[in-house]
């Protein structure tokens, strides 16, 4: 998705560079909230900035060399503050006309009920990524599963994503899927396996190549 972001003046290049944005918002609103903006000013200039961003095709114009799409982002981001005047304490979306449909409501709501970790907003900014590619992968496992027919499989097995399971969970599960105890301590490491895969595919989506996958995992996990 990032290489097809740089295809200079595609559609395509829009498209990918849109999704990008769309997944990855709350991130921008959070920074901001955190820099003391209030929510309404937040709201606008988080419009504002994507407004821009999407107009310009801004992404053709990034460093190759330094290809990580949260980077890249957050830097435009401060260039963007760093020009910006305020103007009656408001601002205006680019033709009155919203960018993206982004949820306000619900990112404020956690970002109110997010304990504040003493971060900075750059590092809470990273945070809140980090969380959003966790999201997303686990969205795109849960969709294989309800495509494979396997929802009530995937109910039982899920919470093993983050926690062990012990001989006496395989055995009542083996019991409500009808399989055995050894088939279900393979599906949880299936399960697991795979959820991983999904991840690095998700963090593949916002750098320039593979061999990037493994640096930013570092920095967004560490």
């Amino acid at each position: 998705m990032l290489l097809a972001a740089r295809q200079d003046g595609s559609a395509g290049a829009h498209e990918a560079l849109e999704r990008l944005c769309t997944r990855y918002w709350p991130s921008i609103y959070g920074f901001l909230r955190r820099r003391g903006w209030g929510a309404p000013d937040a709201e606008d200039l988080t419009q504002e900035f994507f407004a821009g961003l999407l107009h310009e095709n801004a992404f053709v114009r990034a460093d190759p060399t330094r290809g990580r799409f949260r980077n890249f982002l957050l830097g435009a981001l401060q260039r963007f503050l760093a020009g910006q005047h305020r103007r009656n304490g408001a601002r205006k979306r680019a033709g009155g006309k919203l960018v993206l449909a982004l949820d306000f409501a619900a990112v404020e709501e956690c970002y109110l009920n997010e304990a504040d970790p003493g971060l900075t907003p750059e590092e809470v900014f990273d945070r809140r990524w980090a969380a959003t590619v966790l999201e997303a992968a686990y969205a795109d496992l849960e969709l294989e599963f309800r495509a494979a027919g396997q929802t009530e499989r995937f109910a039982e097995l899920r919470r093993f994503l983050s926690i062990d399971a012990t001989d006496a969970d395989y055995d009542a599960i083996a019991v409500r899927l009808a399989l055995k105890p050894k088939a279900v301590s393979a599906a949880v490491c299936r399960l697991r396996e795979r959820y991983r895969e999904l991840v690095r595919r998700t963090v593949l989506a916002t750098v320039s190549g593979p061999e990037e996958i493994d640096p930013e995992f570092r920095e967004l996990f560490r």
